[in-house]
């Protein structure tokens, strides 16, 4: 008899403990956090990322600090051309990129994409067994992303139509991240990081699930911006 009601007692316990952790994935959410970017000189100075310090320059035009961040960003992008990681690419001068770096090129709103493509250099491939053959060499698609988001950051026309995007993943685990709108984007966000992307302004439809959170959210998006996904506590 003793048996009987401990069975009875383990299978009620079992089936209330399932039904609880159901219902606790069942109700887990997204925390969604949006901000307008905004660098600090910390970041700037901490940061290798070229959009950070060129974010940083572009708010605060005035600082005492930005001649050695333009430095920096020069230097970074040079170690991104150096002739050790691409031994079959002659990389872009440093006058090139110095004069890309200016305030007088960058404040004109030119188009670096095109700049960068424009001074792309012939890459000569070498076959062990075919002899060897040249072929014209383009920016990869990092280049052109940063090249274009420079573009951007920097540009002081006021009919720009784009709009600068970032997704910090404060989660664990991997995010894509659809864009959807007058134009469609995908975006592969890794976990503890971030990805952004450029867009035409408008309104859009911002879907993903964050560890299997599903979140989707409708974004009037005429600014740059930051948009910050966690689960929910």
């Amino acid at each position: 008899m003793k048996k009987i009601f401990l069975i009875i007692f383990l299978s009620v316990f079992s089936i209330g403990f399932a039904q609880k952790k159901k219902k606790a994935k069942a109700t887990k959410a997204v925390a969604e956090k949006e901000v307008v970017i905004i660098y600090t000189l910390e970041e700037a100075m901490a940061s290798s990322e070229p959009r950070i310090i060129a974010g940083f320059i572009k708010q605060n035009p005035g600082h005492e600090k930005n001649n050695d961040l333009k430095r920096k960003l020069v230097t970074i992008i040079m170690a991104d051309n150096s002739i050790e990681a691409k031994p079959t690419i002659k990389p872009i001068s440093k006058d090139k990129i110095e004069k890309i770096v200016s305030n007088n090129e960058l404040n004109k709103g030119k188009d670096l994409a095109s700049t960068a493509k424009a001074a792309t250099p012939e890459r000569t491939v070498t076959y062990a067994s075919m002899g060897s053959s040249s072929k014209k060499s383009e920016p990869s698609e990092q280049a052109k992303k940063t090249a274009s988001l420079l573009t951007h950051l920097f540009s002081n026309d006021p009919n720009n139509n784009e709009a600068y995007v970032n997704i910090k993943n404060l989660s664990k685990c991997r995010l894509i991240v659809k864009i959807s709108g007058k134009k469609y984007y995908n975006l592969d966000v890794p976990a503890k990081g971030d990805n952004f992307v450029l867009i035409e302004k408008g309104d859009y439809v911002v879907t993903t699930s964050v560890c299997d959170a599903k979140y989707s959210s409708l974004k009037k998006i005429n600014k740059d911006i930051e948009i910050q996904l966690n689960v929910a506590e």
